[in-house]
C-alpha cells in the first residue's frame, strides 16, 4: 500500500448505539471503494469489520475493529465500535485514535443512550463530530425531529448537510444543502419542488455555521447576507475543526444510498491528522499540550491489542508523529519497558498487508510486542510522555470467576491477564478479605463474553458466581479481658498471661496497639507477640470470620514464668483475651457503601427510586441533564451487585450508573444475624 501524506488521510470511528448500523456503513463504503465486491451483511455473519466468532453469532460488534480504503485519493481510516454499552471501553479508546467521531443514529430508535455518550466523551477530548443518521429507509424513520432533539442535547450547532428525499420505503435520495444539489442512484437529479424550501431552510444554516467560524466571512455575510461556494467549504470545514458545528448526513447503508455522498463530504469537511496539530499528553506526570508539527521524535498511541489465533497479539496503533519502521526500538511509557517494532501491517478487519511502515497520522497494527498494550502510549526511549491520558470507567458488575479445575486454576490468572490488556474496563484480581478471584466489568454480556474466550482461546473452564461482601467487624462498647495460657507436657511448659483492654475508634481510623505495661510485668521482648497475637486474630474474624477492624487494645498487666514462658505462650493468650473482650464489647458488623450517580429517563424516576430505597438505598440529591434525571445517591455493596440488570430492566435499557466506594457503616441487626449464622454453617 502506498503511503498518504498527512492531508490525505481522514481518520474516524463509528461509534453509537447498538443497531444503528454503523457496521454497515463501513460494509458500504468498502464497497464503494473497491476493497470488497459484495455488500456483507451483519445478520449474514459476513461482514468485513465483524470476523470474531462471538460477534458473527450474536450478530454484533463485541470489539474495535479497523479497516482502510481510497475513496477520490483520500485515504480512509475506519474505526468500527461496538455499540453495547458493555464495551463502552472501546468506544472511549478509539476516539483518541481519530479527528473525527462519525455519531450513527437509528431514525426510528432516536437518540438512544450510546448516542448521548459518544457525544459526551467526544466533547470531553475536544475530538469533532459528525452525524449520519442511518436506515432512513425503514419504518417510522424520522429526520426533522432528529435534528431537534440533536439541536437541544449538543453544545454545538447541529448543521443537516445531506437531507433525505422521502422517509421509509419512500426513501430513494439524498440533497446536499451546501450546494443545493439532489442525488439519486448515483445521478444529480432536480431538487422535488416539495423539497424545495426545506433546503433553502439548511442551505441558510449552513452559511450562518461557516461564517461564525471566522471574522472576515462574519463580516461579509453581514454585509452581502451571502458566501461564495468555497467559502461555506472553508467556514464550515473551519468550524468543524473548531469544534464549533456538527454536519449530519443521511444514508442507508443496506441499500447503499448516500454512502458515497457522505464520503465524499468526509474528504471535503473531516479534518486530517495535519489540521489538528495540538494534542493533550502528560510529561513527567504534568500536563500540557504539545504541538505535533514542532515534535520531532516518535509519538503513537496503541488503539486496541488483541489476541490473534493465527498472528498471536497484535497492537492497532495510530501514529502521531514521525514513522514507524520495522526493526525501531520504542518506549512504552506507562510500563516504562522497552519493544522492538517486527512486522508491521495496515489492517482491514481480518486481512493483513505487510508494510515496513506506519507513517504520522496514519493506523496500523504490530505483532509480536511484548508491552504494547490497550491505550498505552509508544515513545522513544526517555521521554516520558503519555498521550491522551484515559479515564477509564469503574465496574458496575462484579462476578466471583472459579477454574472448574485445579490445573485450569493455575492458568486462569495469565489468561484473564491478557483478556484485559485489551479492555481496561475488565478488572480481575485477588479480594484478600474475601479470598475470591473477582472479575467485574460493564455488564453481564461482557463478563459473559470473559467466560466464553477463556474457554474458546485458552481452554480454561470457569463458572462465575455471586461475590462475597467483605463485610467488617468492629465493637461500639468497651471491655476489660484477660486469659493465662498455661499447658504442661513434660519439660519446658507454655506460660503467658495478659490483661487488655479494648475500646473502639472512630470508623476508618484503623487499629491502635497501646504497651503500658510498666515494671516488667511481662518482658519488652514479649511484646511483639502479644501485638502479633491480636493483629493475627483480627485478620481472621472473631464474629463471623470478617476482619477486625477500628479498634484500640491496650496492654496494661500480665504475668510470665522465667523458664516456660515464651514467643508461642504470649500469642496464643492474646488471640483468647481479645476474642473473650470483644464478644463482650457490643460486637457489630460493618457494610460497605458506595457513593452512585443514576442517569434515567424522567418518565422512570419514580420506579427507579423505589428500586433505590428498597435497596436500603439513600437518596443525596437529584439534578435535571439534558432530557434525563440524575440522581446522586448511596448504596450497600450488597444490593449493588444486582443492580445493573435490575436498572435495565426498570428503564427498557436507557438508565445507566456509575459507583465508587465511599465507606463503611453499620450492618441492622436482623441482616448481620443471617450473615453470622451462614458463618456458623459454613465452618
Amino acid at each position: 500500500m502506498k503511503k498518504y501524506p498527512m492531508e490525505s488521510i481522514r481518520n474516524f470511528a463509528l461509534v453509537g448505539a447498538n443497531g444503528s448500523g454503523k457496521t454497515s456503513i463501513a460494509e458500504a463504503m468498502l464497497f464503494n471503494a473497491g476493497v470488497t465486491n459484495r455488500l456483507g451483511k451483519v445478520e449474514e455473519g459476513n461482514t468485513v469489520m465483524d470476523f470474531d466468532k462471538d460477534e458473527i453469532e450474536k450478530k454484533m460488534s463485541i470489539s474495535l475493529s479497523v479497516a482502510n480504503l481510497e475513496w477520490n485519493k483520500i485515504k480512509h481510516n475506519i474505526v468500527d465500535t461496538p455499540g453495547y454499552s458493555d464495551f463502552k471501553g472501546d468506544l472511549i479508546s478509539s476516539l483518541r485514535a481519530v479527528e473525527t467521531a462519525l455519531i450513527t443514529i437509528n431514525p426510528v430508535s432516536g437518540i438512544e443512550v450510546m448516542t448521548e455518550q459518544a457525544i459526551k466523551y467526544a466533547d470531553s477530548i475536544k475530538c469533532c463530530k459528525a452525524i449520519i443518521i442511518n436506515k432512513i429507509d425503514k419504518e417510522n424513520a424520522k429526520f426533522n425531529e432528529i435534528i431537534e432533539e440533536l439541536s437541544n442535547i449538543c453544545e454545538q450547532v447541529v448543521v443537516p448537510v445531506l437531507i433525505p428525499i422521502g422517509l421509509g420505503d419512500k426513501f430513494s435520495g439524498v440533497m446536499n444543502s451546501i450546494i443545493k444539489k439532489a442525488y439519486k442512484g448515483g445521478k444529480e437529479i432536480n431538487i422535488p419542488e416539495e423539497l424545495q424550501q426545506d433546503v433553502d431552510n439548511w442551505h441558510e444554516k449552513v452559511v450562518e455555521a461557516a461564517a461564525e467560524s471566522d471574522d472576515s466571512l462574519m463580516e461579509k455575510y453581514f454585509d452581502q447576507g451571502s458566501l461564495s461556494e468555497s467559502e461555506i467549504n472553508f467556514g464550515l470545514k473551519k468550524s468543524i475543526i473548531q469544534c464549533n458545528a456538527i454536519p449530519v448526513f443521511c444514508c442507508s447503508a443496506t441499500q447503499n444510498i448516500g454512502v458515497k455522498e457522505t464520503m465524499n463530504l468526509i474528504n471535503h469537511f473531516f479534518p486530517s491528522p495535519k489540521d489538528i496539530s495540538e494534542i493533550l499528553v502528560t510529561k513527567n506526570g504534568e500536563a500540557e499540550s504539545i504541538n505535533l508539527g514542532n515534535y520531532d521524535k516518535k509519538l503513537g498511541y496503541v488503539v486496541k491489542s488483541l489476541s490473534e489465533p493465527n498472528f498471536g497479539e497484535i497492537a492497532i496503533v495510530r501514529m502521531y508523529a514521525n514513522s514507524l519502521t520495522t526493526g525501531d526500538e520504542i518506549e512504552i511509557t506507562e510500563k516504562r519497558a522497552k519493544d522492538k517494532i517486527g512486522q508491521i501491517y495496515y489492517i482491514c478487519g481480518r486481512s493483513r498487508e505487510e508494510t515496513t511502515e506506519i507513517s504520522a497520522g496514519d493506523i496500523g497494527g504490530l505483532v509480536k510486542l511484548r508491552n504494547a498494550t490497550t491505550s498505552l502510549s509508544i515513545t522513544e526511549k526517555g521521554e516520558a510522555i503519555i498521550v491522551k491520558p484515559i479515564s477509564f470507567p469503574e465496574p458496575v458488575y462484579w462476578k466471583t470467576i472459579k477454574a472448574l479445575s485445579q490445573a485450569d486454576e493455575d492458568k486462569i490468572g495469565a489468561a484473564l491477564s491478557k483478556i484485559t490488556d485489551e479492555d481496561p474496563t475488565i478488572n480481575f484480581g485477588m479480594n484478600t478479605e474475601t479470598n475470591e478471584n473477582i472479575v467485574s466489568g460493564q455488564g453481564e454480556i461482557q463478563i459473559g463474553i470473559v467466560q466464553k474466550r477463556l474457554k474458546n482461546r485458552y481452554n480454561v473452564a470457569t463458572k462465575l458466581t455471586e461475590p462475597k461482601i467483605p463485610y467488617k467487624e468492629t465493637i461500639t462498647g468497651k471491655a476489660d479481658a484477660k486469659y493465662r495460657h498455661k499447658k504442661q507436657s513434660g519439660g519446658h511448659g507454655q506460660y503467658g498471661e495478659v490483661y487488655i483492654k479494648i475500646s473502639p475508634r472512630e470508623l476508618g481510623t484503623g487499629f491502635e496497639f497501646v504497651n503500658s505495661i510498666v515494671g516488667g510485668a511481662i518482658p519488652s521482648k514479649f511484646i511483639p507477640a502479644v501485638e502479633k497475637g491480636i493483629v493475627e486474630t483480627m485478620k481472621n474474624g472473631i464474629l463471623a470470620n470478617y476482619p477486625v477492624v477500628d479498634i484500640c487494645v491496650e496492654l496494661y498487666d500480665g504475668t510470665f514464668h522465667e523458664v516456660d514462658s515464651s514467643e508461642l505462650s504470649f500469642k496464643l493468650a492474646a488471640h483468647h483475651a481479645l476474642k473473650d473482650g470483644f464478644m463482650r464489647a457490643n460486637p457489630i458488623l460493618l457494610e460497605p457503601i458506595h457513593k452512585i450517580q443514576i442517569v434515567v429517563p424522567t418518565e422512570n424516576m419514580g420506579d427507579v427510586m423505589g428500586d433505590i430505597s428498597s435497596r436500603r438505598g439513600k437518596i443525596l440529591g437529584m439534578s435535571q441533564e439534558d432530557n434525563k434525571q440524575v440522581i446522586n445517591a448511596e448504596m450497600p455493596l450488597s444490593e449493588l451487585y444486582s443492580y445493573h440488570t435490575s436498572l435495565k430492566s426498570l428503564t427498557q435499557g436507557k438508565g445507566y450508573f456509575t459507583q465508587k466506594f465511599a465507606y463503611y457503616q453499620k450492618l441492622p441487626n436482623d441482616l448481620a444475624q443471617k450473615v453470622i449464622e451462614e458463618s456458623k454453617r459454613g465452618k
